[in-house]
């Protein structure tokens, strides 16, 4: 078994691969550590996994805490000859986070190697991607691990590929080039800029997801979105986000969408012309702005009859309908397999419909009215051939029809002018009065 709060996909992944049982302890959205220090001592607990920073909504666990736990245990399991259990923590993303909380001057720890000390009995295994921040090739990631607990790993099969010589020699001129001061430098901006993007999610009606869980220099910022309405009107304008739902499943009646969004350094590049001489980061801001007050503008009455929650809800509100598909998915049942088959039948057609249309023909609106005004020109011209021909064979005279005996009595008479094609039906009234019928 293996501890966690709320982790990456990764894990998820890795349950499968392995198949190991994950059991999720989460208070709000962090990894519960009074749980924790119930479900350890559980004897086929073999790790436990915390994150300096959650890729999903920006928070980090209480890592302090989380040590001492863990450690505890190893301590009475090491005094009963019982295996240790390992404390994998995941900083893959946490590069502003560990700058900001380094336990000097008053600051926090975030840095699980600091934390454990030289005399630390627990199996410590740490993750950092420096591709993500440090501004090197994708897949020079990193994984440090105490004495004891990387190198069984030596001959055994592992995923993916490690870097190549090249890639190394790239990052370290990189790091060589920035320097520690350089770094730190870069990321105390791009922490104060966080502040401003928290100041403006707010400003614009939403609210930051677990917001009392947030570290100094978190860069991720997760907000609430009910209906996913300004998820969709952004992403109108260019910008991208991670999809959340099912937020907060204790309590149905809250607002269980939203969307994350992950920042680096780069996001502070100057856009030049095509931003108006605004940073990439500026433009979100004021597209945050627009987009906000458009769906103030935009709500309807009908629209909140229902659920920000529910499908009508959201479609009424013009948001992302696929958020309620996401959430059907997370229980099993009827509407799992519902929306498994819509979601594996779009992103099937996405990625497996060939070249799109539009490389291959330069005007293909104009080729589709074409091709449009012939099908409506070949169906009339078919249907004239169809109806020429018994027409000719009639000629110019009444053909009498039979009809049942009717309250007025009588006889139905339908003459056809051959050439002109038209039929004019009469009923024959007593001596002969005919009157129109048709």
């Amino acid at each position: 078994r293996v501890l966690t709060g709320n982790p990456h996909l990764a894990v998820e992944r890795a349950e499968r691969r392995f198949g190991f049982e994950l059991v999720r302890l989460y208070d709000c959205g962090t990894l519960d550590t009074r749980r924790l220090a119930v479900e350890i001592r559980d004897p086929r607990v073999v790790a436990v996994y915390s994150q300096t920073l959650s890729y999903t909504d920006g928070i980090s666990d209480d890592l302090e805490a989380i040590l001492a736990i863990v450690e505890a245990e190893n301590e009475r399991r090491s005094g009963a000859g019982l295996p240790l259990v390992t404390l994998v923590n995941d900083s893959c993303l946490a590069f502003c986070v560990l700058v900001h909380n380094d336990g000097r001057g008053g600051r926090g720890c975030l840095r699980l190697l600091d934390l454990a000390g030289a005399r630390c009995t627990t199996p410590l295994i740490v993750t950092l991607d420096a591709h993500k921040h440090l501004g090197v090739d994708k897949g020079v990631s990193s994984c440090v691990g105490s004495p004891g607990t990387l190198s069984h790993l030596a001959g055994s099969v592992r995923v993916g590929a490690q870097p190549t010589k090249g890639m190394l020699v790239r990052a370290l001129a990189d790091l060589l080039l920035v320097g520690v001061d350089g770094y730190t430098r870069i990321y105390r901006e791009l922490a104060e800029q966080m502040r401003r993007v928290e100041a403006a999610v707010e400003a614009a009606g939403l609210a930051v997801v677990h917001r009392s869980h947030r570290a100094a220099g978190s860069s991720v910022i997760s907000a609430e979105d009910p209906a996913g309405v300004l998820m969709r009107k952004l992403k109108r304008r260019g910008h991208s986000f991670a999809s959340l739902f099912n937020l907060y499943p204790s309590d149905p009646a809250r607002c269980q969408y939203g969307w994350s969004l992950s920042l680096t350094p780069y996001a502070l590049r100057d856009l030049g012309g095509a931003g108006g001489g605004a940073t990439a980061l500026e433009v979100f801001l004021r597209d945050l702005g627009r987009a906000a007050a458009e769906a103030r503008a935009a709500d309807s009455r009908l629209a909140t009859l229902f659920s920000a929650n529910s499908l009508p809800g959201i479609l009424l509100r013009g948001g992302t309908e696929e958020l309620y598909l996401f959430t059907l998915l997370w229980r099993p049942g009827l509407g799992r397999a519902a929306a498994s088959l819509v979601l594996r039948r779009l992103f099937t057609g996405l990625l497996d419909a060939g070249v799109v249309r539009s490389r291959k023909r330069a005007d293909p609106l104009r080729e589709l009215a074409w091709l449009a005004v012939c099908g409506v020109l070949l169906a009339l011209a078919l249907a004239l051939a169809v109806s020429a021909a018994p027409l000719e064979q009639l000629g110019a005279h009444a053909v009498v029809e039979r009809a049942p005996a009717q309250q007025d009595g009588g006889e139905r008479v339908c003459r056809v002018d051959a050439s002109t094609g038209v039929m004019n039906k009469h009923k024959v009234r007593g001596e002969g009065g005919v009157s129109p019928d048709v």
